[in-house]
């Protein structure tokens, strides 16, 4: 019954949004062809073989058993048929050819026009979206020289209000080569701090833009780091109270915490001088996020602990960038032996310290070398495992198709978002303005998704229904 119900939640309401899609385009045929004066013999929801149908004057109205597109039959539109000349009026055929155009464009552009409507109610009714937090800022940026820091609010650019994330990345790609005036607020700051950061020209993310070059502020992001832990000592408090690598911290104490920065600071803020217990509420990555998959555990704080101890480092927990969160089936590290939950330290013998140069080593992988030699740390002991990369085609994030060295395995960075903000829009007119330019974003993206096949840029894999 669950396999049946799972099916008939995702199927049914695919049927039903794609019933309403086709509806709406046969009906711009329809209306246009009814307003034309042509009469129009059946509109049917559907192909094949009739299940309902009700005639009503000259035209037939039917649902039929295939519900994957429907049609519009208008009289006098087969050209190997001879109509007689009183009936001439009313056949397709014989209409002015700009009538005829305008039947044949009605059907998409009432899509078009429903998009509007749709995207205009989803205005009024209002939506979640990333809100206008920045997330984490390296030192060594652009952005963290221009002023930016970590969890900041960007309340302004250039005095305009920035609602959303949405927002802030559109001014910023709009003012490519131009000095902005941000405003933002700040943590332990009383006033919002006001500064310039200029933008550079930078190549477009999005390869479905019809823009290739756009504004960019290097560094600047709205994602951070998430609680994701790896347990480096089988000994460790955060081990003896039953935290596990690959578990995510979700709260301590009564806080909840999102980002890793926030970590050490949360942890101190739930304890005094005088207390040796903290609590954790922890939630392993791989169950569903629900209240009853988080576990509540008290750590033992270790002795000689004061404010300027990293807390989280003495409890024996790290960021799980560098641990396994998963290994692609029969892949060249799942038969090496590698597991889950093992964190790498070495490759040739070298250390690692980041995700990106494991990424590297692979990548870099020379065929004459016939193997990598990969250290990981598991259940406190180091083990080293052969492993033989293999070329494959990936697919990115881009739509494109590349072929690297690759072994199989996935990294537990898991990058964390900006708490989201619900968005509104009250004013009438500015209700159709977002519906307008939504429409038109969706509609660029549709037209350079097959631009960019035709001039190669995608793989051809990514075309669907």
């Amino acid at each position: 019954m669950d396999g049946i119900n799972s099916v008939f939640a995702n199927v049914a309401p695919f049927f039903i949004l794609l019933g309403l899609l086709i509806f709406v385009h046969e009906l711009g045929h329809f209306l246009v062809a009814k307003y034309y004066g042509v009469r129009v013999e059946t509109f049917s929801l559907g192909f094949g073989k009739k299940i309902l149908s009700y005639k009503r004057g000259d035209t037939t109205y039917c649902l039929s058993i295939i519900p994957l597109g429907g049609y519009v039959k208008m009289f006098g539109d087969d050209p190997s048929v001879e109509v007689p000349m009183e009936e001439r009026p009313f056949a397709f055929l014989h209409k002015p050819v700009m009538q005829r155009v305008a039947v044949v464009l009605a059907g998409p552009l009432m899509n078009l026009v429903f998009a509007v409507f749709i995207f205009t109610l989803i205005a009024g009714l209002g939506e979640e979206l990333p809100g206008p937090f920045v997330g984490d800022v390296a030192a060594d940026s652009k952005a963290y020289a221009s002023g930016f820091r970590s969890g900041d609010k960007i309340n302004s650019i250039n005095n305009d209000p920035t609602l959303n994330w949405i927002q802030i990345k559109k001014k910023i790609e709009t003012s490519a080569g131009r000095a902005l005036t941000f405003t933002v607020v700040r943590k332990d700051e009383a006033q919002p701090l006001t500064f310039e950061a200029s933008t550079t020209t930078g190549d477009n993310e999005n390869i479905f833009s019809s823009n290739r070059q756009v504004g960019q502020i290097e560094g600047l992001t709205m994602e951070s780091r998430s609680t994701l832990v790896g347990v480096k000592d089988n000994k460790s408090p955060a081990a003896k109270a039953g935290v596990k690598s690959l578990d995510l911290i979700v709260g301590i104490g009564d806080q909840k915490v999102d980002y890793w920065r926030n970590l050490n600071s949360f942890l101190h803020a739930a304890v005094s001088l005088k207390e040796t217990v903290v609590n954790l509420k922890v939630r392993d990555i791989n169950l569903p996020d629900k209240p009853e998959n988080v576990r509540s555990l008290t750590l033992e704080l270790p002795p000689g602990w004061d404010k300027s101890t990293d807390l989280a480092t003495h409890l024996g927990l790290e960021s799980a960038e560098l641990y396994i969160f998963q290994l692609k089936k029969k892949s060249p590290a799942e038969k090496a032996g590698v597991l889950p939950g093992d964190k790498v330290v070495k490759i040739n013998g070298e250390e690692v310290n980041t995700w990106n140069e494991v990424l590297s080593r692979v990548k870099g992988f020379e065929p004459a070398a016939n193997s990598l030699k990969f250290t990981v740390v598991r259940e406190g002991e180091e083990k080293t495992f052969e492993i033989q990369p293999e070329m494959t085609k990936l697919m990115t994030n881009k739509g494109q198709e590349e072929r690297r060295y690759t072994i199989g395995i996935v990294s537990g960075f898991f990058p964390a978002g900006p708490d989201p903000v619900f968005h509104r829009v009250t004013n009438p007119v500015q209700m159709v303005k977002e519906g307008v330019l939504d429409t038109m974003q969706w509609t660029e993206f549709v037209v350079m998704s097959l631009v960019r096949l035709v001039q190669g840029e995608v793989s051809a894999k990514n075309v669907g229904g």
